[in-house]
Parts: C-alpha cells; sequence; structure tokens
C-alpha cells in the first residue's frame, strides 16, 4: 500500500472532526503515513453534511475528500470498552490528532497524561480555537472569529463597506491544519532524536497572527495602526482586482518597477511608471486605472496582459480553475480517485517530491468501514465482536 512513500513509518490515531484535523491527516495520509479514523456513527459531523452529496455512493463530497486514503473504525469513547479498545490501539498507534474543547479528551480518560503512561513515545497533538491557556480556552470558534481577534480584519476590505468575508477557511487550513502538520512532524524528529513523545498544543488563533505579517511586525515596532487602503497590499495602491466592462474582474499585482512599466505601457498611462505602485496623490491614477480596466471585456485584457509577465491574472471560476486552466493541469492538482463504484475528481496532495510517492489509494468512506478488521487484528474473535455490538461498543 505505502510503497515508496515519506511517511509509511508513521501510524496515526484521528479523534478530529470537520475541517483543520481531517485535512491535516488527510495530507499525511497521501504522504503514507498509516492514519485510522476514529468516528460513532451516532454523532453528526457538520463538514459531512455539507455541500453536494453523491446519491450511488450515499456519502458526500468531503467525506469522499478528507477520509481519502484513511482506515476508519466507529467507537462509542463514553463506553468503558471503547476506551479499552483505544489504550490497546495506542500500543501501535503512537500519533494522536484530537480536535475537541479542553478537557474534553481527559474526561473520556484518554488525555495525553493517561495516554503516554500506555506509550511513552506518544506524540500527542490537540487542534483548538483557542488553545489549552487562557481565559477563552474552552470558548468555541469559528474561523472568521480567529480572523476578527488576530488583527487580520481590521485591514481587510474596503473603507465604504468594512471587512469581508472569504469563501474558505484560513484559520483552520493555513492555520490549524498545516501548522499542526509542522508540529506533529518536528515532534517525529525529536522523538527520533531522544526517543521521547510529546504533547503538541495548536491555537488556530495562535497560528494566524503572524498572518499579520508585514503590517503586523511593523506596529510591534512603531505603535502606529493602520487603517484599510492605507497601504500597498490592502487597496490604497495598483495592487487590487479591478472590474471589468463585462461584469468579470481582473488582479494586478505589479508592484515591482519592471512590472509596473509593462502594465503602465499596456494600458497606456505612462504616469503610472514615474510615480510608482502606490502613488501619493489621492487616489487620482488609481481613479484612471480602474476606469481603464473597466471599459473593456475582460477577453480584451486577456489578450492585452496574456503573455506580458506583469503578475496580472484573471479571477477564475471553479470551472476556468480546475478544468481549463493549463498550469493547474499541468501540476496535475485534480486527481480521480477510486471509490469503489466509480472515480471521483478531488484535489490532489500539493507538496511535489523529487524521491518519494504521493498516494490517493481510495476515497473516503462510510464510518466505521475497517471496525471489523482492526478488531480481529486486535485478537478479538467474532463472538466478541458480536457481543461489543449489541451493547453500543461501535455506535
Amino acid at each position: 500500500m505505502k510503497g515508496n512513500t515519506a511517511l509509511s513509518n508513521l501510524k496515526i490515531l484521528d479523534f478530529t472532526t470537520l475541517l483543520p484535523g481531517p485535512y491535516a491527516t488527510l495530507m499525511l495520509a497521501d504522504m503514507g503515513a498509516e492514519v485510522l479514523k476514529v468516528s460513532s456513527k451516532s454523532k453528526l459531523d457538520l463538514v459531512y453534511e455539507m455541500g453536494a452529496f453523491d446519491e450511488e455512493l450515499q456519502l458526500s463530497a468531503n467525506q469522499l475528500w478528507l477520509n481519502r486514503n484513511k482506515k476508519t473504525i466507529s467507537l462509542n469513547l463514553k463506553s468503558q470498552k471503547g476506551i479499552e479498545i483505544i489504550k490497546e490501539l495506542i500500543k501501535e498507534y503512537d500519533i494522536v490528532f484530537e480536535q475537541f474543547r479542553p478537557g474534553v479528551m481527559e474526561k473520556l480518560g484518554l488525555s495525553y497524561e493517561e495516554l503516554s503512561k500506555v506509550n511513552p513515545k506518544l506524540i500527542y497533538c490537540s487542534i483548538s480555537s483557542y488553545g489549552n491557556s487562557g481565559p477563552l480556552m474552552n470558548l468555541a470558534g469559528h474561523d472568521n472569529n480567529f480572523l476578527a481577534k488576530s488583527g487580520l480584519l481590521s485591514l481587510a476590505g474596503r473603507k465604504s463597506t468594512g471587512p469581508s468575508l472569504m469563501s474558505t477557511q484560513i484559520g483552520d487550513i493555513a492555520g490549524g491544519a498545516l501548522h499542526s502538520i509542522i508540529g506533529v512532524l518536528a515532534a517525529v524528529n525529536y522523538r527520533n532524536i531522544t526517543g521521547k513523545g510529546q504533547y503538541v498544543d495548536i491555537s488556530m488563533l495562535d497560528t494566524i497572527i503572524p498572518m499579520n505579517t508585514f503590517e503586523g511586525i511593523s506596529y510591534l515596532m512603531s505603535g502606529e495602526l493602520k487603517e484599510r487602503e492605507s497601504f500597498e497590499l490592502n487597496g490604497k495602491g495598483i495592487y487590487d482586482i479591478y472590474q471589468t466592462s463585462d461584469n468579470e474582474y481582473i488582479t494586478i499585482g505589479s508592484l515591482e518597477p519592471k512590472f509596473l512599466k509593462k502594465l503602465s505601457d499596456a494600458v497606456k498611462l505612462p504616469e503610472l511608471a514615474e510615480k510608482g505602485s502606490t502613488p501619493n496623490d489621492g487616489g487620482i491614477l488609481k481613479t484612471k486605472l480602474i476606469e481603464i480596466i473597466k471599459s473593456k471585456p475582460l477577453s480584451h485584457w486577456n489578450e492585452i496582459f496574456g503573455n506580458l509577465d506583469a503578475c496580472i491574472e484573471p479571477v477564475l471560476n471553479f470551472k476556468q480553475s480546475f478544468d481549463q486552466d493549463p498550469q493547474i493541469k499541468a501540476r496535475e492538482m485534480i486527481v480521480d480517485v477510486d471509490a469503489g463504484k466509480k472515480t471521483v475528481r478531488q484535489f490532489a496532495m500539493p507538496i511535489k517530491f523529487s524521491e518519494s510517492d504521493v498516494i490517493y489509494e481510495f476515497a473516503g468512506r462510510e464510518i466505521g468501514y475497517d471496525t471489523y478488521d482492526i478488531m480481529k487484528k486486535l485478537g478479538y474473535n467474532e463472538e466478541e465482536i458480536s457481543e461489543f455490538e449489541s451493547q453500543d461498543v461501535f455506535k
């Protein structure tokens, strides 16, 4: 199964739901880690219920994607036998991802302190809204909450309309998921060096604080608060999104002089090259650029800017991006994955390796698909498994 993959030596027990943890363990599974997803048939996972649903497979696109390459066992963690089974699995699956509120795993008897008694080399990663310390540690949170508290939304959007939503989950993916992967792989390396496991505490709010980048770090030095549309990267300068005459959009990021000169020549606005990408003229030059772009349809600007190499690109919809864009096709970012009765199209794992392989063995399966096989491997016979079933251990 694992072939020539980078993480074939890792075995992960995944208790996560929603998006951050499942995406993290998806990437690890794509890179060859053996991931066993612990779920409950009787508990709703909101993400599994969202979006497109395949009637033939009786699974949502989200479940088929986020559970890709993962084995799945259904366990009732409120049953004593369910907890005993986890403690048996921990002897082999020595990396844990969990995404409950702080304290939940402790109440279940599955805290790091408890499970590390069973396996001292255990690496245990908790992903939560606000981490395992501080006054908000027990509160729930969603992506827009993290963006709000981090300061990111204070500079996003327009002066006239205020901050705007993004159609993605920055705190969940760029924050919780990717940082948990970094933390766990660093802990694996530390374990390789010292033989010791450890606890990894990921707060989604923490992870997006540094995403304030240049203006955030400048504030820490100067104490100066900026506003929306007040600097080169948030709408003051020509770095922005522009509407065309046919109500399509293009993005212009021609910041450097060589790119700005190409843009200036293409739109016949020589003052751009002279005054720079963020002219201090009260918005006069940018207004001229807005009017020029608005005067022609997107097809015209695609022809003008297509081969210009000046950091100018059209805003694409999913069909244009996933199905038609030659760059995305060349990078093979959409893949067909075996779902049993059919194949389904999904996002590829975005990291490219020169030596190790990435796998797409099977799409996500229904909750508990591997329960019987896992129990047999733990040494239980059919009679015992049937008894556990009647006791709602697999509920």
